[in-house]
This record gives C-alpha cells, structure tokens and sequence, in this order.
C-alpha cells in the first residue's frame, strides 16, 4: 500500500526504515540519521520541493522513494528519484515507481533518472553495480546487488555510469607525481598551489566557483553547483575539512585561480562504528585513526588542462598523506566516458574499485 510522507512521523519511519533492511549487512554505512532528518524535514516538509513515499504493508515499511521535478543541466523538465531502498520485490517497486510517474504525468514531465542524492552535488552517483564486497568510502552509497533487477522490472534502463577509482599510494606513485609537478612548475613558474585557507573561506569559496564555471574536465551530467550551494557544503563539511588535502592553483602576477582538487578524510571509516548515531567529539578525537582519503572534486580551466596540472596538486597532496597516515586513496566518481581522467589513474597503478548506474526512462504522458 502506498503511503505518502506528511508527517515527521511518517518522515522518521521513511529515514529509519534502512536500519531494518541492512541490519545484518556489514558492508552498508548508516547515515547519520540525526542530520538526515533535519535535511528531509526541510526539503519535504517545510518547502515540500521533494516528496516522499512508502510501500507499507500490514504497518511493516517494505520500500522508499524521494523525489523532485526540476530542470537539468540542458534546462529540460525532468524528475529525479532518490532514497531508492526496497526489499527484494518487484511489486515493492512498482508500487513506489507508479505512483512518481503518475505525479509526472500530471506535471507533464517524461524523463525521469536516479539515483540522484538532493542536496549534494558530489553524491549523484547511481545504484552500486560494482563494488559489493567493499565498504563505501565517504559520500560513496552501498546497496543490495538486487537494486538494479528492481529497476529494470520497472522500465528503468542505462542512462550512464559512473566509477571511483582507487589509487595506489606508494613511493612509485609519488616518484611519478614529484617528476609531473616538477615539469609543471618548470613550464608555468608563475603558478602557486596553496592549501585551502580556512581563514579566508568566502574568497576561496568564490575561486572554487569560478573554476567549476570554467572547467569543462568532463560532461557534467547534472547542473554545476550554484555558489550557495558549494557555500552550504562547505559549511557543512567544515568539520571534517583537512586544509592540506584541498589545494588551489592560481597565477601568481592577476591571483587568477585555475584548478583545485577537493580530498577528504574517509570519515565513513568512524562513522561506520557510530551506526548512524551523531558523535562529534568522538571522532573529534578518533579521525587520527583514519588511514584513508576519498577524492570529491577535481577541476581545471580549460587553457591548463593536459598541462599536467592536476598532477602536480595531487603530488601535493599525496606529501600531506604521509603526515596524515593516509594510506588508501579513492578518486572521486568519474563518468566511465571519460576516459582520459580514469585512464591517467590507471597509469599510476589505480584500478576501477566500484561503479554505479544511473538509470532513466521515458514516461509516457498521454
């Protein structure tokens, strides 16, 4: 029986509803489902720009779906699913999909994708297709290998995929950095690669943008993010950011800025022991503990692309993961088209680690 989410009951029972069907899965990470509730209060509650449902029967949750109609990147209507979870049903999932496509039908939107994650320009990745006997590194998802049969059974068909690549860290690897980053900087004596300055954050929110508006490093397959979005990310991540694994390149004569990579700490590693439960000073003081670093972003302007520029903040980068104990390193997702990012990490002994699918259809609205 379908059920729509109206209330912070029915909000509370959508967002608890994993804790159920991934019980006895090592391998998933609970969202902090403190901050979660406060995200979707907001989004479908209050501005109701999502909207959420349930398959319930016989008061037990079998199944979830968020949704929105928006533009994308082309300016075209389009509905975006997320928060997809069911178990192992088909009619679970017809259930959920009908009723999203009958609200499309009535707005007269025919294209529909996901999994897309709201609020976050970094975690619209898809459903895991590859990658199942690994744990998710920081923003990365984990679901059931049946997710993508759910999917299919309803229509839904490759859209695109999308794959983090894990990287190696050893002396081979920074060898190979320390000789790019020296011929950069050989050829381009006038550029600067700085650790993000958390004490000048508004400037170095506004650089991020202007090179994300710049760069065309791959298809984007979403909307660049706004600067109020990156602006509420970046508090957000605020305290999880290590400056010395976020770096900006600029000219050193205009202080134009022309590339930044994004690194975190995998945090996912202490949050997988906190079960979904909000503990900052408990990882306040365990994040020594993590021997691991996920790449989100990775951008630059189009005149210093194939410059060797983005190797040579990474050779930065990887000096600050000795400090740090970092000793595992995943890329932040790439488009599997985009062959000459992944194809440059397997140079370095990298390996597709997990990819993910989004899926789409066309809905027919007459």
């Amino acid at each position: 029986m379908l059920k729509k989410v109206e209330s912070r009951k029915d909000l509370k029972r959508f967002i608890d509803f994993v804790k159920d069907l991934y019980r006895n899965e090592d391998h998933y990470i609970f969202p902090l489902f403190r901050v979660l509730y406060k995200e979707l209060k907001t989004l479908v509650l209050k501005d109701g720009t999502y909207k959420a449902l349930l398959d319930v029967n016989d008061d037990k949750v079998n199944g979830r779906l968020l949704y929105t109609m928006t533009k994308d990147h082309a300016d075209q209507p389009i509905c975006y699913f997320s928060f997809f979870d069911a178990v192992n049903d088909r009619s679970v999932a017809k259930t959920l999909f009908d009723a999203m496509e009958a609200d499309m039908k009535k707005n007269d939107i025919t294209r529909s994708e996901g999994t897309f994650a709201p609020y976050d320009p970094d975690t619209r990745r898809g459903i895991l297709i590859k990658g199942f006997d690994e744990d998710p590194t920081l923003n990365n998802s984990y679901n059931y290998p049946y997710y993508q049969d759910l999917l299919e059974s309803q229509g839904y068909e490759k859209a695109y995929d999308t794959i983090a690549m894990e990287a190696k860290i050893d002396d081979r690897t920074e060898k190979k950095l320390h000789t790019i980053h020296t011929y950069y900087m050989s050829r381009h004596t006038t550029t600067t690669i700085d650790a993000i300055d958390l004490k000048q954050l508004e400037r170095e929110i506004n650089d991020v943008h202007t090179i994300i508006k710049e760069a065309s490093a791959e298809a984007n397959y979403v909307r660049e993010p706004s600067i109020e979005l990156i602006r509420e990310v970046a508090r957000s991540y605020k305290p999880f950011i290590n400056p010395d694994f976020i770096q900006i390149a600029r000219e050193n004569d205009t202080q134009r800025p022309i590339g930044f990579c994004l690194v975190m700490p995998d945090f996912n590693q202490l949050f997988k022991e906190s079960k979904g439960r909000f503990r900052p000073l408990k990882w306040y003081f365990s994040k020594k503990k993590i021997d691991g670093a996920r790449g989100l972003m990775q951008y630059v302007i189009p005149e210093y692309q194939s410059t060797g520029l983005i190797g040579a903040m990474f050779s930065v980068i990887y000096d600050r993961f000795k400090t740090h104990g970092i000793i595992h390193f995943e890329a932040g997702t790439m488009l599997e088209t985009n062959e000459k990012s992944w194809k440059t990490f397997e140079k370095f002994g990298g390996r597709i680690a997990k990819k993910y699918r989004i899926s789409g259809k066309d809905v027919d609205v007459r």
